[in-house]
């Protein structure tokens, strides 16, 4: 079952036939499959963004429902399979049967990219970016798949079609859905980073305490000038501290994002949730910075820009009421650290 779209691509097997966008060098080549990318080329600018008077209000509805997007799913994965068997005994690419499963295969890619575009009604930044990495990769790897036929490699590219796929069946179906995953995302990579963190100065620490002067002479020639001086030992610290202190934050930004439990509560607007995932994100990457820049060796500008990255997110996430107090933590933990930072020797 192909999900109808309204507007200019509604009618996505037309799309077949389209000419390829140039850009996309890995699909010039023709093969069984050269069709997912023509699809593909043909529709990917509606998953663009475009100006908010276009957009409109974002939805609060799925307008795909999860039983939808299990038969595309059972569909595309029954295709997938089909193909690459047939592919494997075949006597080639012009094998009759083979075309047959090709043709089939397209049908189904056709299918996912409509439910695609069904959900992308109504979707929010966070949501619109989800959409074009979910089709974007099912593309290239239908495409890689195409060209690897009647090569060694064909049976790990149908693997990666069935990853692909295992992303389209787990896409988020609403706004709320996308926003959350974005800040749990970016939750994830900052304990990772945390705990690194720690660890790192765990280590230091233990390397600080040697029993005796030859140990410290010896770690000295080993670490060189890798070992955090005490005043960086004291920024690092401070770094650990406003981590921390970020991690509660999007917990409860995650919590923001879930449809309101009580009868007559109101949900948190959207537009607050995504201006809180894109700091997020932004606060993340400000954190992996400090830890680069920080550890193995301070590079004291390098780390005094990330460390304006975080302060400039952490007064992004003050607009929004329902993170506003450990936002406020948040950037009196970033003045902590800038005043430690300002100590630190720069000769």
């Amino acid at each position: 079952q192909v999900v109808c779209v309204p507007g200019p691509s509604a009618d996505l097997s037309c799309a077949v036939g389209g000419a390829a966008a140039a850009g996309w060098a890995e699909m010039a080549k023709e093969h069984l499959l050269s069709a997912t990318g023509r699809v593909w080329n043909d529709i990917k600018g509606e998953l663009d963004d475009k100006s908010e008077a276009e957009e409109g209000e974002p939805a609060e509805s799925a307008p795909v429902s999860t039983d939808e997007l299990k038969k595309i799913t059972k569909w595309l994965q029954h295709a997938v399979t089909k193909f690459s068997a047939s592919a494997a005994v075949c006597d080639g690419p012009k094998d009759p049967a083979l075309k047959s499963m090709s043709e089939e295969l397209v049908k189904a890619f056709t299918a996912a990219l409509g439910t695609l575009l069904s959900i992308r009604r109504g979707a929010g930044p966070s949501l619109r970016r989800e959409l074009r990495d979910v089709a974007g990769g099912l593309a290239k790897a239908a495409d890689s798949l195409g060209a690897a036929v009647g090569t060694p490699g064909m049976a790990v590219c149908a693997g990666q079609v069935l990853d692909r796929v295992k992303h389209f069946e787990r896409v988020s179906g609403s706004n709320r859905a996308a926003t959350r995953r974005k800040i749990l995302t970016s939750l994830t990579q900052l304990r990772d980073a945390s705990k690194e963190l720690k660890e790192a100065l765990q280590e230091k620490g233990s390397e600080a305490g040697g029993d005796s002067d030859d140990d410290l002479d010896l770690a000295d020639s080993m670490c060189g000038e890798d070992e955090l001086e005490p005043e960086e030992r004291v920024v690092m610290d401070a770094v650990a501290v406003a981590v921390g202190i970020l991690e509660e934050l999007l917990k409860q930004a995650s919590a923001a994002c879930m449809p309101a439990q009580s009868s007559g509560a109101e949900p948190t607007p959207l537009p607050a949730l995504e201006a809180v995932a894109a700091c997020a994100g932004k606060a993340q990457s400000a954190v992996d910075g400090l830890a680069a820049h920080g550890l193995g060796g301070m590079d004291v500008k390098a780390f005094g820009v990330s460390l304006g990255e975080l302060r400039a997110a952490a007064a992004g996430l003050e607009g929004a009421p329902f993170v506003r107090e450990s936002a406020e933590k948040l950037k009196g933990a970033v003045d902590t650290v800038q005043e430690a930072l300002d100590k630190v020797p720069t000769d």
